[in-house]
């Protein structure tokens, strides 16, 4: 019996054992659910500062205007005054030819001109510095018309007498008719004295022109740089070519239409950008354009859109923008690559933050934030626009009291408590290139 106690109190105190420990480890789970864990993070405030919005584009610099000048003339080339890289200004002498035979045909139009003037009995002499005339040529004053003239009145007064006899009786029909005859054969060749003598002037007026082709043709023997009808606007230095292919030597025969030379105007230069179709309504004329070349790499050049082209291009849905580029120092060069950027709106008061509080993750763009009197982190999906050196612009708004988390954004989840600590006191400076926004 008492061994059957002792069994029943041995089991008694194991029971009690076991639930005594199952209690202890259920107040330890307690405890833990009770203990939350605070993330100590770094935040930032918001800025507000000014940002320009920008199109990019590539694109390849052109001369304001390239023109090639060729010869009007077949000749054999006697002097060549300019070579690759000089600069002429606008009708100044490229090339030259020999002018012998040129000369030698205004010569002897001049000649036969004398002849043509001295028959209607005019003298170059008498008009110094041009060509006279048909009007002030007098045809009725050479001796030929005159002398026709002449027998005309004679004619006229014999038939006056002749009638005045008929009518008296004293005369004869037969001398009468001869009489008429005689003015008729005088008119008509008064008449012929008219038509040779304006013939003759016609020569003369046809001579002079032969004079003046002759002359032109010995001026088509030099080859001068072009005169622009317009100059580029803007412009302040004067306009000058410059010299970018001779195509011609001393002693070469060239013909008609050959290539002599190739210029350009450096200074403005064009620059021509395929821009997407959805920026259509934000690109306009006369906005500012900013130009980068590898060349200089720290520089930009100012620049603005000059043309729009109407017309998208169906086959990559781009349309054709044209930036002038003013070059007065002559750093860029025709040809040349650029990267560019249309500057089409500026934001003088938008909102930014840090980049290291913008969190991408599953194609989501979020930032968290801690209120001011509030120890949460708090999530919220927000739309970026432009990016700089270590800011990033925030399209979506936030509370007026709210700071942007900078660390510690990867063990934060929304109403996270959180610890705010000072940052570190040396932070790596951030490379702008790295930073800049790609041109697109």
């Amino acid at each position: 019996m008492n061994g059957l106690r002792a069994v029943l109190w041995t089991i008694s105190l194991c029971l009690l054992s076991i639930s005594a420990g199952c209690g202890g480890k259920e107040d330890k789970g307690d405890e833990a659910k009770q203990e939350v864990r605070v993330v100590p993070v770094t935040v930032a405030e918001v800025e507000i500062r000014p940002i320009e919005r920008s199109v990019g584009a590539v694109g390849t610099l052109k001369g304001w205007d390239e023109v090639t000048v060729g010869a009007k003339k077949i000749g054999r080339v006697a002097k060549v005054r300019h070579d690759i890289g000089d600069r002429v200004k606008p009708g100044e002498l490229l090339v030259e030819f020999e002018t012998n035979d040129a000369e030698l045909a205004l010569d002897q139009a001049k000649k036969q001109l004398l002849a043509e003037l001295a028959k209607v009995g005019v003298f170059l002499s008498e008009y110094p510095d041009r060509i006279p005339t048909e009007k002030e040529i007098m045809i009725e004053n050479l001796p030929t018309v005159v002398q026709a003239k002449t027998v005309v009145e004679r004619a006229e007064q014999n038939l006056v007498r002749e009638r005045s006899l008929m009518s008296k009786g004293a005369g004869m029909r037969q001398e009468l008719q001869n009489t008429e005859n005689d003015l008729r054969n005088a008119t008509a060749a008064y008449d012929n004295a008219i038509q040779t003598a304006k013939s003759i002037v016609v020569n003369a007026l046809a001579a002079a022109v032969r004079v003046k082709i002759m002359a032109e043709a010995i001026k088509d023997m030099e080859i001068r740089a072009p005169k622009p009808t317009l100059a580029p606007e803007g412009l302040k230095a004067p306009l000058s070519y410059a010299v970018t292919k001779k195509s011609v030597s001393e002693g070469q025969m060239v013909r008609e239409g050959d290539a002599c030379c190739e210029l350009v105007i450096e200074n403005p230069l064009r620059v021509w950008l395929n821009i997407p179709e959805r920026f259509v309504s934000e690109v306009k004329a006369g906005q500012e354009v900013r130009i980068s070349v590898s060349s200089y790499p720290k520089e930009t050049f100012p620049a603005f859109v000059t043309r729009i082209n109407p017309m998208v291009d169906s086959s990559n849905r781009t349309f054709q923008v044209e930036a002038t580029v003013p070059n007065e120092e002559g750093k860029l060069r025709p040809g040349g690559f650029v990267k560019a950027s249309i500057i089409t709106n500026k934001n003088a008061r938008a909102v930014t933050v840090p980049l290291d509080s913008i969190v991408r993750f599953a194609g989501v763009t979020k930032l968290f934030m801690v209120l001011k009197d509030q120890k949460q982190a708090r999530s919220i999906a927000v739309e970026i626009g432009e990016e700089g050196p270590g800011w990033v612009e925030l399209l979506t708004p936030l509370p007026e009291n709210a700071r942007v988390v900078t660390t510690g954004q990867s063990q934060l989840a929304d109403e996270t408590p959180v610890v705010v600590k000072s940052p570190e006191a040396t932070t790596p400076a951030r490379d702008p290139a790295v930073t800049e926004k790609p041109v697109e």
